[in-house]
């Protein structure tokens, strides 16, 4: 079934909203944001096997010319079960480029949430599965939402953000000490978070990280009142956000920047896994400066040499 085919609504632009596909792999129920599924297709014999690959790569399929990997989540999650052919579903995702069919028992429905109830896992959580970024309290169940960027960047590597060390960064075309300027990162993954502060900072930027849209504001509002008359430039040069984050999402959280006279010239850049023609209209819309699909994080920091304030 195409995404297109669900029974879905238009998200409006800095609502602070998402749709989930909900689904379960045995017994635990997950999530994964509307925004990264292309479709749900049944599973049939079209898997083929790929010879030496990961263990958690149960094949590829062929969908309408396109090879797209099947990540068995069972598998990867170390979750010990059998799929029913009848029932389990392959849900196809897009993110970073990149196409991905993950393997799950059965899928449910769509559900749609304020990010505020969305709650960060504790670490508790995150040491029995290191994928859940978020959990959604339901009255008979949880869902966990998952990594999947991380999921895919585990099995194959080269999907992924590479550490420091990997990038050239460049100064000569930059009229600016960078070390003059920082950076607010506001991303909930802490992989991301590590990868981001490593690489602005190898760059010559210093930087602050935050963990969500919600802390993110917390901090420029804590700043701003308590320095009043002062420019923000003197704190803060530029944001970097994702969207999908706990509490509030990056598109929120550019509104509340955009719609604050003190806040307003701070030019933020969307830094996503989720970035479709619709969505950069989403971010255009709410004032971003600009979007940007990981993993172009070279391309990310020349954007940052352009706009930073």
């Amino acid at each position: 079934m195409p995404v297109d085919d669900m029974p879905t609504k238009i998200i409006e632009a800095g609502s602070n909203e998402l749709e989930i596909v909900e689904f379960c792999v045995n017994k635990e129920y997950y999530g994964i944001n509307v925004s990264k599924v292309r479709e749900i297709i049944r599973v049939s014999d079209g898997i083929v096997p790929v010879p030496e690959s990961h263990e958690a790569i149960s094949g590829v399929i062929n969908l309408r010319g396109n090879i797209i990997p099947v990540v068995n989540l069972a598998k990867h999650l170390k979750i010990n079960t059998e799929y029913d052919p009848q029932k389990s579903r392959i849900v196809v995702s897009e993110f970073n480029k990149i196409q991905v069919g993950f393997w799950v028992s059965h899928v449910t429905r769509i559900h749609r949430f304020s990010w505020k109830d969305v709650e960060t896992p504790s670490g508790l959580v995150q040491s029995k599965s290191k994928y859940a970024i978020g959990i959604i309290k339901m009255d008979q169940k949880i869902i966990f939402l998952l990594d999947f960027e991380k999921i895919s960047s585990d099995i194959n590597p080269e999907t992924g953000l590479q550490e420091s060390g990997h990038y050239n960064f460049s100064s000569e075309n930059v009229n600016f000490d960078r070390g003059t300027k920082n950076i607010l990162i506001v991303e909930d993954s802490a992989f991301i978070q590590g990868l981001l502060k490593e690489n602005t900072e190898q760059a010559g930027y210093k930087s602050c990280v935050v963990s969500n849209g919600q802390e993110a504001w917390n901090l420029l509002e804590k700043t701003v009142k308590e320095n009043p008359g002062k420019d923000i430039s003197e704190f803060f040069n530029l944001v970097i956000t994702d969207i999908e984050m706990p509490q509030m999402d990056g598109l929120s959280l550019i509104k509340n920047i955009k719609d604050n006279p003190v806040l307003t010239k701070l030019p933020c850049i969307v830094f996503s896994s989720i970035i479709s023609k619709e969505m950069a209209m989403k971010c255009q819309k709410v004032g971003a400066a600009d979007q940007i699909t990981k993993p172009e994080i070279v391309y990310l920091v020349e954007k940052v040499d352009k706009l930073v304030i």
